[in-house]
């Protein structure tokens, strides 16, 4: 509880970077740091914030006590819009 933050984000690449874990943010153990880091966020008081790979794990979000999510990064929408556009192509 530091004055002055508005959201504490927790960025799941990049803790999972940090550990060694690079692109594996399922890995039981990238999944208890999330858990930890939530916990102790929301028992500060302080609003959290995060990155939803999906509208299911947004909303999973949503229930644990996320006000602020991104949706996606520059890259991750493009790579999807693009894959949109060949949805119903049978060629």
């Amino acid at each position: 509880a530091v004055p002055g933050i508005d959201v504490a984000v927790i960025g799941p690449g990049d803790l999972a970077t940090s550990i060694g874990k690079r692109g594996k943010l399922d890995d039981p153990e990238v999944v208890a740091l999330i858990a930890q880091a939530e916990a102790g966020i929301l028992k500060s008081g302080v609003p959290i914030g995060g990155a939803a790979r999906s509208a299911e794990q947004a909303n999973q979000m949503i229930d644990r006590g996320y006000v602020a999510l991104a949706l996606g990064f520059d890259w991750s929408l493009f790579a999807r819009g693009i894959a949109a556009s060949f949805e119903g192509i049978e060629r």
